[in-house]
């Protein structure tokens, strides 16, 4: 029989985390292990953890979701699964989750997501998708198909093969958050992977929202979603003219802040210049603290 290790990395969430450790243990299809990434959070979570039996804990500094997924991929991967279950701390997953993606049509090496239900509507998708021949808002926009291709909310109950894994690499935990898992989702696709959504097999997860509304200074995470943005465009239309997309599309996004309805939209034009010029230069290498809108925000909001 095939194994299958959970990836759980979490960050100073240790209620949600809780929550997220029974709906595992829960699973009609138990679990061969379950691998905790605490990204070196510090409400008692670390503490918790070393309390516990049958899990696997690795613990390191916080790196963000990217280089969170990054050492437990590649920890899951190193042990010898077959598959590697991955998610974040707050999510819930149905009792029969990992049953529906393992019994779901066998179509090799590839990624199985979960669909991700909003917890708060459970008739509505946490994350809406919107392809140039259809949206998906509703849950039942999928659940008449068995597999959506092209479709996945990474990483939340996201079923990798160590197939995956090996022939293209880990996320880059360079990317630390936002647009991580899409670029990671678009190199897999790149390389020839089907990636889908198995809709029998649900995950539980708070609903997105609209990102640019974020109150200061919480907007940094706004940042590695512009950012990153160009290395998803890179992996979809190649190098040279993903750089150019990208140029066209950030520049775009710049100046919408300008004209944005958003409080603060000076920071927000700055954010967004900030993070295409790091683009630009391939400055990968900032974290939170290092970046310099946040900074100056802080600075003159004392």
């Amino acid at each position: 029989m095939e194994t299958v290790a959970a990836v759980v990395v979490t960050y100073n969430r240790l209620e949600d985390l809780k929550k997220c450790l029974v709906s595992l243990r829960e699973q009609t299809r138990p679990l061969e292990a379950i691998i905790v990434i605490n990204n070196g959070s510090t409400d008692g979570t670390g503490e918790w953890l070393a309390e516990q039996t049958g899990l696997r804990v690795v613990t390191q500094p916080n790196l963000g979701g990217a280089g969170g997924f990054a050492t437990g991929i590649d920890t899951a991967y190193q042990a010898g699964f077959d598959w590697l279950w991955c998610m974040d701390d707050d999510c819930l997953a149905a009792p029969d989750a990992l049953e529906a993606l393992m019994t779901s049509p066998n179509i090799g090496p590839c990624i199985k997501n979960c669909v991700s239900v909003s917890n708060k509507d459970h008739s509505e998708l946490a994350f809406y998708v919107d392809r140039p021949n259809r949206s998906y808002r509703k849950v039942a926009d999928m659940t008449p198909y068995d597999l959506v291709y092209g479709v996945a909310f990474f990483f939340n109950g996201t079923l990798v093969s160590a197939e995956v894994v090996k022939n293209v690499g880990l996320p880059d935990k360079k990317l630390f958050i936002w647009g991580d898992e899409v670029e990671y989702m678009t190199r897999v696709q790149k390389m020839g992977y089907p990636v889908v959504t198995v809709p029998s097999s649900i995950f539980y997860h708070p609903p997105s929202f609209d990102r640019n509304g974020i109150p200061w200074p919480g907007a940094w995470k706004q940042y590695y979603a512009v950012r990153n943005q160009r290395r998803v465009f890179q992996n979809i239309h190649g190098d040279s003219y993903g750089f150019m997309v990208f140029m066209k599309w950030s520049a775009r996004a710049t100046l919408g802040q300008i004209g944005g309805t958003h409080a603060n939209r000076l920071y927000n034009f700055l954010l967004y210049g900030e993070a295409a010029l790091d683009s630009v230069f391939n400055n990968f290498r900032k974290q939170p603290g290092g970046i310099l809108t946040v900074k100056l925000y802080r600075l003159l909001n004392k």
